[in-house]
C-alpha cells in the first residue's frame, strides 16, 4: 500500500534521496502556475472531499480549500463571521439566530441559503454519516437545526448551550449543497470556498484544486490552483522543498531544521502550541487497566527533555489532557517533573518488581515528524523506573489504517481545538475514535453540564475538572504539544500555520 500511494509521487535517489515529482503541465521559471504544498498524513483510499468524515489531515485540507462554514475561529478560539455575518441567542441561551451572507454561490453556481445549512447540520447529526462532529455536538439533534427564512437558520436546544457558536465551529461543519449524497462528496461535492477539486481521486498525485470562479471573496484566491502531495518521509520532503519541487511543506521534520535555517531560498515560520503528540493507552485492557500502572508511566516521563531533544524547543509540555497548560484555559500551568521514585512505588503497588518488570509494546511510526524519535527516547525514559518498553515502527502510509485504534499502546496526534471540542472528540463515551477506551458517564456529565452553563467561570471550573480527570485517571499519555513548524519557498508568500492544522488556509498564498 505505501510504494503504491507514493509511486506517482517520489522516487528517492539512494544517494541523496531527492524528490522527483510527477511532471507537471507549464513553462517558465515553475514548473506550472499552481501553488505546490507537501503534507505529511495520507488517507489512503479514505480520502475524499466528504467534510463529515475526516480521519486524517489531508481529508482536512481538502475540505478547507473546498467548503467554507458558518464561521471561522481564530488562534485564541475567537468565532468570527464566514458565511454567518452575524449570530445572537436568546437571553435563555437555547436558541441561536445566524444571518446568513447573502449573495453567496456554490462552485456549480446555485446560491447558498439556509436549505443547504440545515441539510448540512442534519446529515452530520445522523449517526448513519458517520460523522466524528456528533461526539462533540451532543448538545444537537437533527430537529435542533431549522430554517428562519431563507438567509437565516435557528440552533434550538433544550437546555443552554453558551459556548454553541464556538462549539459548531469545527473541522466537520463546513457547508455542503442541500441533497448531496455521500457517494458525491466523496468525488465531486460542490462547495462555497476558495477553490473547486479537479478530477479528484483519493490515492490520486497530486490531486488539483483551481480557483472557484464563484468564490465571493474579491480577489481571493491569489494563486489559480493548488497541487496536493502526500510526502510522508522527512528526507523525501527536505529534498522536495530545497528544490522547489513543492512550494510549501505543511510540517517540517525537527531533524530538517538546522539544515532549512541556512537555506537562503527557504523560511519556516511557526505556531504556537498546536498538535499534541500522544500514547494513548488501553484502560480496559491489561495491564493498563490498573491506573497505578498508567501513573507510573505518566511520572516517568521527562518531558522537558522530549521538548528539547525531539522538538529542538519547538514545543510545550503535555500535562496528559488536550488542553496545553500554556493555555488560558488549562486546570494548572506547571506540570510535575519526571519522578522515578514515585513511578516505581507505584509499580510494585501494582505487582512490578525488577524480578517481575512491567513489559509492554508500543506501536509507532513517523505520522508526525519526530515521533519515532520521541517513542525512542520515552523507552530510555521508562526504563530508569524498570518499565521495558518494545518500540514496533511501522510505514507511515499505513498506521492510520493498519495500526490506529488496534493495539492498546501506541502513538496518535490530535489538532488544537478549544477546550469542549477537544475534551470530547475522543473521550466521550460515544467518541468516534475511542483510543484508550475510556468510557465514563460520569465524565460525559461534566462536559454535559459545561455545555449548558452560561456562566464563563462555572463552564471553565467544569472543563478543568475534566481535564484533571483524565490527567489523573484517563489514558492518554500526552508528553508535549508541537509547535507545527512550515517550511514556504522565498518566490512564495502569503501562508501562515495555523494551530489547528486542519484549517489549513490558502487563500492568500502565490508563488513567483
Amino acid at each position: 500500500m505505501r510504494r503504491r500511494a507514493l509511486a506517482a509521487l517520489v522516487a528517492v535517489s539512494a544517494v541523496a534521496g531527492a524528490l522527483v515529482l510527477a511532471t507537471v503541465a507549464g513553462g517558465g521559471g515553475r514548473a506550472s502556475n499552481c501553488v505546490k504544498v507537501g503534507g505529511v498524513e495520507s488517507s489512503g483510499e479514505k480520502n475524499s472531499l466528504d467534510p463529515a468524515i475526516q480521519p486524517s489531515s489531508q481529508n482536512s485540507l481538502n475540505a478547507a480549500l473546498v467548503y467554507n462554514r458558518l464561521t471561522d475561529r481564530d488562534e485564541n478560539w475567537k468565532v468570527m463571521p464566514e458565511l454567518a455575518t452575524s449570530w445572537k441567542s436568546n437571553a435563555k441561551g437555547t436558541v441561536w439566530t445566524f444571518k446568513l451572507r447573502h449573495g453567496v454561490k456554490f462552485s456549480d453556481g446555485h446560491e447558498l441559503t439556509s436549505a443547504d445549512v440545515v441539510y448540512t447540520f442534519k446529515r452530520i447529526l445522523d449517526p448513519k454519516t458517520g460523522s466524528e462532529a456528533r461526539a462533540t455536538m451532543a448538545f444537537l439533534s437533527s430537529n435542533s437545526v431549522r430554517a428562519a427564512g431563507k438567509y437565516a437558520v435557528k440552533f434550538v436546544t433544550a437546555k443552554p448551550v453558551a459556548e454553541l457558536p464556538l462549539l459548531i465551529t469545527n473541522k466537520n461543519t463546513y457547508i455542503v449543497a442541500k441533497g448531496a449524497s455521500t457517494d458525491t462528496l466523496r468525488t465531486k461535492g460542490a462547495g462555497t470556498g476558495p477553490f473547486t477539486a479537479q478530477g479528484f481521486g483519493a490515492t490520486k498525485e497530486p490531486n488539483t484544486f483551481v480557483r472557484n470562479p464563484n468564490y465571493w471573496q474579491k480577489g481571493m484566491p491569489k494563486a489559480p490552483c493548488i497541487e496536493l502531495f502526500v510526502i510522508q518521509e522527512a528526507t523525501s520532503r527536505l529534498a522536495a522543498l530545497r528544490t522547489g519541487q513543492i512550494d510549501v511543506a505543511q510540517q517540517v521534520d525537527f531533524s530538517s531544521i538546522p539544515v532549512l535555517q541556512k537555506d537562503s531560498n527557504v523560511k519556516l515560520v511557526a505556531t504556537g502550541a498546536s498538535t499534541s503528540m500522544t500514547l494513548p493507552m488501553w484502560v480496559d485492557t491489561k495491564p493498563f487497566d490498573d491506573n497505578k500502572v498508567r501513573m507510573a508511566i505518566k511520572k516517568a516521563l521527562d518531558r522537558d527533555a522530549i521538548v528539547k531533544t525531539v522538538l529542538l524547543g519547538y514545543g510545550v509540555v503535555g500535562d496528559d489532557n488536550p488542553v496545553p497548560p500554556t493555555s488560558a484555559f488549562a486546570w494548572r500551568k506547571t506540570v510535575p517533573g519526571p519522578d522515578i521514585a514515585g513511578a516505581k512505588a507505584l509499580l510494585a503497588q501494582a505487582g512490578y518488581t525488577d524480578s517481575n518488570p512491567l513489559k509492554v509494546d508500543l506501536y509507532s511510526s513517523e505520522v508526525i515528524p519526530g515521533m519515532v524519535n520521541l517513542t525512542q527516547l520515552v523507552k530510555q525514559q521508562e526504563a530508569k523506573a524498570g518499565i521495558q518498553i518494545n518500540v514496533i515502527v511501522g510505514p507511515a502510509s499505513e498506521y492510520w489504517d493498519n495500526v490506529w485504534l488496534k493495539h492498546p499502546f501506541q502513538v496518535s496526534g490530535w489538532s488544537a481545538r478549544p477546550p469542549g471540542e477537544a475534551l470530547a472528540i475522543a473521550y466521550r463515551q460515544n467518541a468516534p475514535y475511542p483510543e484508550t477506551h475510556w468510557k465514563r458517564p460520569d465524565y460525559d456529565a461534566l462536559l454535559d453540564k459545561a455545555n449548558t452553563t452560561v456562566n464563563p467561570a462555572q463552564r471553565l471550573a467544569l472543563y478543568r475538572q475534566a481535564m484533571k480527570m483524565l490527567t489523573n485517571e484517563g489514558g492518554e499519555l500526552i508528553p508535549v504539544f508541537v509547535k507545527t513548524v512550515a517550511g514556504v519557498r522565498s518566490n512564495c508568500s502569503g501562508y501562515q500555520p495555523r494551530i489547528e492544522i486542519v484549517r489549513a488556509d490558502f487563500r492568500t498564498v502565490s508563488c513567483k
